[in-house]
C-alpha cells in the first residue's frame, strides 16, 4: 500500500500533467487515511470547483479550516484563510487567525499574508493587534507596512495610511501596490515630486499586473498636477495593458442581459423567506457613480447599519442552487437562477447579513456588481428595497476608465467602446426595473445626490420605510470604515467636483462621446 507521501507526489504530478481525474482519486485515497490532510482537502476544493459543484467544494475548505484549528499547528493557515474568503467566510478565516498562536514560526513566516486576510475579511481593529504583534517576532516587511496603511486608511487615519505606504515603499522600492495605494490615497507634495520613483519602478516592473498599476499611479500624479497630456498617455497605456489580459466580449455581455431581462420576478420562488427580521436595501450602480456616497448618507441613520460591499449575495445564491454562482453577467447565469428556489437563497442571505448589525431594522448592501442581479434580489426578498445610483453618461464612463479595478473586476471599463456599451446597457436596465418594480426599484441621479444631498436623502427615507432624520448628509460624522476605491475620497465630504471631471479630457475621450449619442 502506498503512503500518504507517495500518494501525494503522485497526485501532484497527475496535476502538473493536466490529469485532474487520475489526481482525484489519489487526494481521495489520501483522505481516507488522514481526513485531516489540509492539502488534499484544498485540492479537493479546487477539483471540485472545478467541476461547478459548490456545495463539496466549501465543505473540503470548512473541514480544511477545522484540521488547521484541530491540529493547534499554522503550517497551512494562511492557505487556507485565503480559500475561505473565496467562499465569503469571513468570519470563519478571521476565527482561524485569531485563535492561531501567533508565537508559532510557521504563522510568523506567513504573517504578512495574515494580516491582509484580516483586512479583507473586515476585521480592521483585529488586524491592527496582529501587526502590532509582528512587530515585536518579525523583521519590518513592506507587505505589513503595506497592509497597515490600507488597514489605516479604511478606518480613517489619512496621515497615518500614507506614512505606512511610503515605509512599504523604503522597504521595497518596486511594491507597485503600493505606488498605486499611494497615488490613489493624497496628492503629492510639491506635485509630481513621486514621478521619478514612479518611472524608475515602472523600468524594472516584471509582468502585466505591476505594469498596470504603475501606469494608473503614473496617471493620478499628472492628473492630480494638471498634466493631461502626460496623464492621458499613462492612462491609455494601463488601460491597454489590463485590457489585454481580460479579453471582455461586449457581445456576449448583451445577450446575457437580454436573457436576465427575461426572468420572471412576478414570485419570490419556491418557499419565500418569513417577512419579520430586518429589511435589506441594496445600493447598486456602476462603480464610481456614488454608492459609497449613498451608502454613508444613509448609513447616517439611527436604524440603518450599512455592511459595505460584500459578497453574501453571490454566496447565497452558489449554496442554494449548488453551483458556482460569482455574477450575474457570467455565462449561463440567466438558467441558473431560472432553476434557483430564490426562498432559500434569500433565507441564507438574510441569514449571512444578520450576524453584521442584528439590532437594525435595516441592512444595506452597496456592492456594485449586485446591480445585473436585480431580478434575483426581486425574487428572493420580497421586502427589499433597491437604490441604483445613475450618473451623467460622461462622467460615469470616465471615472470607471480611470479606475484600476482588482481582481478582474469590470472588464468593460478598459475601452471607450465598451465603455460606452456597457453604461447604456446599464442606464436602459435601471430604468426597466424601476418602471417593473417601482415599489421595490428607485433610480437616483449623482447629479441630485451631490448638489442637494439632504433633499435627496430625504425623498428616499419614505420609499425604504425609514423615519425622518435631519442631517444625514453630515458624513463627516460617520466613522464607520469605508472599504472601497472611493475610501479616501469620501472622507472629504459631499462636494460636486467630480461633475463634469470628464471635459478636462474632452479631445481624447471623443470616441466615447460618440458611442455613447445623444444621451452624453
Amino acid at each position: 500500500m502506498q503512503s500518504v507521501i507517495e500518494l501525494w507526489q503522485q497526485a501532484q504530478r497527475h496535476e502538473a500533467a493536466g490529469a485532474w481525474r487520475q489526481a482525484r482519486p489519489l487526494y481521495e485515497s489520501i483522505l481516507a487515511v488522514e481526513p485531516g490532510h489540509v492539502p488534499a482537502r484544498l485540492r479537493m476544493s479546487r477539483l471540485e470547483q472545478a467541476a461547478d459543484r459548490y456545495s463539496p467544494a466549501r465543505t473540503h475548505v470548512l473541514q480544511a479550516a477545522a484540521a488547521v484549528r484541530g491540529r493547534g499547528g499554522s503550517r497551512h493557515i494562511g492557505y487556507v484563510t485565503a480559500r475561505l474568503l473565496d467562499f465569503a467566510e469571513e468570519d470563519e478565516a478571521a476565527a482561524l487567525v485569531l485563535a492561531a498562536d501567533w508565537n508559532d514560526p510557521d504563522f510568523i513566516r506567513q504573517s504578512p499574508a495574515l494580516a491582509q486576510h484580516l483586512w479583507l475579511a473586515r476585521r480592521y481593529e483585529e488586524a491592527l493587534r496582529l501587526l502590532d504583534a509582528m512587530e515585536r517576532h518579525a523583521p519590518a516587511h513592506p507587505l505589513l507596512a503595506f497592509t497597515r496603511g490600507n488597514v489605516l486608511r479604511y478606518l480613517g487615519d489619512m496621515d497615518g495610511a500614507g506614512r505606512q505606504y511610503e515605509a512599504s515603499l523604503a522597504l521595497e522600492p518596486g511594491l507597485a501596490d503600493a505606488h498605486w495605494a499611494l497615488a490613489t490615497h493624497s496628492r503629492a507634495q510639491p506635485p509630481l515630486a513621486r514621478v521619478p520613483r514612479l518611472r524608475a519602478a515602472l523600468e524594472r516592473a516584471g509582468d502585466a499586473t505591476a505594469r498596470a498599476q504603475l501606469l494608473y499611479a503614473l496617471f493620478h500624479e499628472y492628473d492630480g498636477a494638471g498634466e493631461t497630456a502626460l496623464a492621458w498617455a499613462a492612462l491609455e497605456q494601463g488601460a491597454a495593458t489590463v485590457r489585454a489580459g481580460l479579453g471582455h466580449d461586449d457581445a456576449a455581455e448583451a445577450r446575457r442581459v437580454d436573457a436576465l431581462l427575461r426572468l420572471s420576478v412576478t414570485a419570490p420562488g419556491a418557499s419565500a423567506p418569513a417577512s419579520a427580521g430586518p429589511r435589506p436595501v441594496f445600493v447598486v450602480g456602476m462603480p464610481r457613480t456614488g454608492t459609497t456616497l449613498l451608502d454613508r448618507i444613509l448609513g447616517n441613520h439611527r436604524d440603518v447599519a450599512s455592511l459595505g460591499e460584500r459578497n453574501d449575495l453571490a454566496a447565497a445564491a452558489s449554496q442554494a442552487s449548488g453551483r458556482f454562482f460569482a455574477s450575474p453577467l457570467q455565462e449561463g447565469a440567466a438558467a441558473l437562477l431560472e432553476g434557483l428556489d430564490a426562498g432559500e437563497a434569500g433565507r441564507i442571505y438574510l441569514q449571512r447579513i444578520a450576524r453584521g448589525a442584528p439590532t437594525a431594522s435595516h441592512l444595506l448592501d452597496k456592492n456594485p456588481q449586485n446591480l445585473f442581479a436585480i431580478p434575483l434580489i426581486l425574487r428572493a426578498l420580497p421586502r427589499v428595497r433597491i437604490v441604483c445610483l445613475r450618473r451623467d453618461p460622461m462622467d460615469a464612463c470616465f471615472s470607471n476608465l480611470k479606475e484600476l479595478f482588482q481582481g478582474g473586476a469590470y472588464p468593460y471599463s478598459y475601452a471607450q467602446d465598451e465603455l460606452a456599451a456597457h453604461c447604456l446597457r446599464a442606464q436602459r436596465w435601471m430604468a426597466h426595473w424601476q418602471a417593473v418594480a417601482p415599489h421595490a426599484v428607485r433610480v437616483v441621479d449623482y447629479e441630485a445626490l451631490v448638489q442637494a444631498p439632504a433633499a435627496t436623502a430625504a425623498a428616499l427615507l419614505d420609499f425604504l420605510g425609514l423615519p425622518a432624520q435631519a442631517d444625514l448628509d453630515d458624513i463627516a460624522r460617520n466613522r464607520a470604515p469605508v472599504a472601497t476605491a472611493s475610501s479616501s475620497q469620501v472622507r472629504e465630504g459631499v462636494h460636486a467636483r467630480a461633475v463634469g471631471a470628464w471635459k478636462r479630457y474632452a479631445d481624447p475621450l471623443q470616441p466615447l462621446r460618440a458611442r455613447l449619442g445623444a444621451t452624453a
